[in-house]
């Protein structure tokens, strides 16, 4: 290796790793697909335990003139396998005549990440570096509220959710389960659903709001996002159809962490799911899978994404 790439190689890195830790964090406040078919119908009274498998594997590029200084080239790859646990209760209880739950979510799982970067100087040439990494640790701890309301067909819902620090975090690493910084997230939703028809349709938008990261001095811009799903009950208990969302950066990032300047970012996605109600020793269960294609990505990684959730009900017989 050359003298001088034995000077810029960390420094490119260094930067790289610092923005792909703030800013392109996979397990973050609000999951791309998160939200789906029936969000907007209140569970009834009483305990439910979400259990929420979630499988992402994202790539990006990027490549950009700098001032004064030459061209650089950025890839990144991230794979994440996380398990998610959200108790809830639903109070029998009405608030401004809908039906209000709690929630508190909590994952654990492991997290990969690959950067590779090129920085061209004038004179000196290419030069190159790559750096891996990989953890297995527990998330950050994501607490939520709702109101659900129901008229017929129509239900609809307001929620506020945020995201506690506590997850497994290192500035100096690429692969991170925590954050490092609170952010919060509200927003409504609406979903249509006829028994009768089998039909089920449901629409839900929402905005955050990330902190600083202390360790980086990195602040992603505020975001809004909107999960949209679809469905048809060709039995009277299984469901199939389609699913997809609509993310945008509303507002730039912000900090000296921000190296590679006020990047506002984009995504969508769309993909097939289904799910079913069964009984279990008296109890109503339900199960549903799903995945996403991403494309349109702007300032961010995308690929694809696979969640596996299971409703149980804790009710007294």
């Amino acid at each position: 290796m050359k003298p001088h790439a034995r000077l810029w190689g960390p420094l490119i890195l260094g930067a790289l790793a610092s923005h792909a830790n703030a800013d392109e964090s996979i397990v973050n406040l609000w999951r791309p697909g998160q939200l789906g078919s029936m969000a907007a119908i209140a569970h009834e009274p009483g305990w439910t335990l979400p259990v929420v498998y979630l499988n992402m594997a994202v790539a990006g590029s990027d490549s950009r003139a700098l001032p004064a200084t030459g061209h650089l080239d950025t890839k990144v790859k991230g794979r994440v396998n996380m398990a998610f646990f959200v108790p809830t209760y639903t109070f029998e209880t009405t608030l401004w005549g809908g039906r209000p739950s709690l929630g508190l979510g909590i994952g654990a799982g492991r997290t990969r990440s690959q950067a590779a970067a090129t920085l061209t100087v004038p004179v000196l040439g290419p030069i190159s570096g790559t750096q891996r990494d990989a953890v297995t640790g527990v998330s950050d701890i994501y607490p939520n509220a709702n109101v659900k309301w129901n008229d017929g067909v129509h239900s609809y819902m307001a929620y506020a959710s945020g995201v506690l620090p506590v997850g497994s975090y290192r500035q100096s690493r690429l692969a991170n389960t925590g954050a490092n910084r609170w952010a919060v997230d509200a927003g409504a939703g609406y979903t249509y659903f006829d028994q009768k028809k089998g039909l089920e349709f449901s629409l839900v938008g929402g905005m955050n709001y990330k902190a600083r990261n202390p360790a980086s001095d990195y602040r992603s811009g505020a975001e809004a996002h909107i999960d949209w799903a679809t469905s048809y009950f060709f039995l009277p208990n299984v469901h199939a159809g389609l699913v997809g969302y609509f993310y945008r950066q509303l507002k730039g990032d912000s900090g000296s962490g921000a190296v590679l300047g006020t990047l506002k970012s984009s995504l969508n996605g769309i993909g097939p799911q289904a799910g079913m109600f069964f009984e279990a020793g008296g109890q109503l269960y339900y199960l549903n899978a799903k995945a996403y294609h991403e494309w349109g990505a702007k300032n961010r990684a995308e690929g694809w994404n696979f969640w596996l959730t299971l409703v149980v009900p804790f009710k007294a017989k």
